[in-house]
């Protein structure tokens, strides 16, 4: 069942809908046509309580003052691209800088996008004109959210462009399954089916190299305490002050999760299948610093390290990257990409 409801007005006069997914589980989602923000998933815990296990606000002007995209979809690009600058056909394009002289995320984040609905799903679309923010080509764009009776959320990205382009989409809910208000999430039990991750610089701009997990704080092959290996002496934690990195799965797919999290304090258990070469596993490491923490939901107050986020995506600075997985979008082709974050209670 889907309903709807008017969840505000933007400062440019744009009337922004809420939509409410609900299964027959008690499971319900929320999202709105202003970024496709992903608002609320509430999911019942292990004595049948409703858990909301996603950082937000509960007002339009929190996550127009927000500086955390809370909730989310990103995009042309995810994360982010070095010096703001790549290379395409020969020709240099040059975006807009957001984060000191790198680009970062994006402006969907931000956007008004077209919405229907079908009977579990809401399909988001908004077409991108050449030249926003830098990018070349006329990006038609269509994101779909569906929650299914077996506690899944699906998100579907699909993409076309006119021209030759770059692109890598994803979500960044921040996610706590003891709720979205309860805090630390170092006790979280983490696995990410991945042997290696990309390393940074100081900025977070990949050096390229892909490194071994083996025998460092970012082996999550086997679950783990998130905070237990969070040592900061660590050179690449010191430089993201913890987990901020993109891991290179061992495989992808929707069949089998690349990432599995669960509380024993709640019994939830959150899977992560995606069909995307990586997940930027981040550890909310500055969410203190959003300016709009006041209105967060029901007047939480957030704290650092109090969520985590699994980013499905392409690696970061792929563009400027050779070796790594292309993000080029060809004229003419199709962008299809799916991630599925599945629910369930720990057994």
């Amino acid at each position: 069942m889907i309903t709807k409801q008017l969840f505000g007005t933007t400062r440019s006069g744009d009337s922004v809908t809420r939509y409410t997914l609900t299964n027959a589980n008690g499971m319900t989602v929320q999202v709105l046509d202003y970024g496709c923000i992903i608002q609320s998933v509430i999911v019942p815990d292990r004595n049948g309580k409703p858990v909301d296990v996603v950082l937000g606000y509960d007002t339009l002007e929190g996550y127009e003052q927000g500086t955390v995209f809370h909730g989310a979809f990103v995009g042309r690009y995810a994360n982010r691209i070095g010096a703001s600058r790549f290379t395409l056909n020969g020709t240099e394009y040059l975006l807009e800088p957001n984060e000191g002289k790198n680009h970062l995320h994006g402006v969907y984040a931000v956007s008004m996008f077209e919405a229907e609905t079908t009977e579990n799903s809401v399909i988001f679309r908004r077409t991108s004109p050449d030249g926003e923010e830098g990018y070349p080509g006329i990006v038609e764009l269509t994101v779909t959210y569906t929650l299914t009776e077996h506690n899944e959320l699906i998100l579907e990205y699909q993409a076309t462009s006119d021209a030759d382009t770059v692109i890598n989409l994803t979500n960044h809910s921040y996610f706590n399954l003891n709720g979205h208000d309860a805090g630390s999430v170092a006790a979280h039990m983490l696995s990410i089916q991945a042997s290696r991750f990309t390393v940074v610089k100081t900025d977070s701009i990949p050096t390229g190299e892909l490194r071994l997990v083996e025998q460092t704080p970012f082996d999550f092959r086997t679950p783990k305490p998130i905070g237990r290996d969070l040592d900061l002496t660590d050179p690449q934690l010191r430089l993201t002050d913890g987990y901020d990195h993109n891991f290179v799965l061992d495989t992808t797919g929707l069949g089998t999760p690349e990432a599995v999290v669960w509380s024993d304090a709640s019994g939830l258990q959150m899977e992560c299948a995606t069909t995307q070469p990586g997940i930027q596993f981040y550890h909310a490491n500055f969410v203190q610093e959003d300016a709009a923490m006041s209105k967060a939901k029901r007047g939480a107050v957030y704290q650092k390290r109090g969520a985590f986020c699994l980013e499905t995506q392409h690696f970061p600075d792929s563009p400027n990257q050779a070796a790594f997985p292309s993000t080029v979008l060809r004229k003419g082709e199709c962008c299809h990409e799916v991630t599925v974050y599945r629910f369930g209670i720990r057994t």
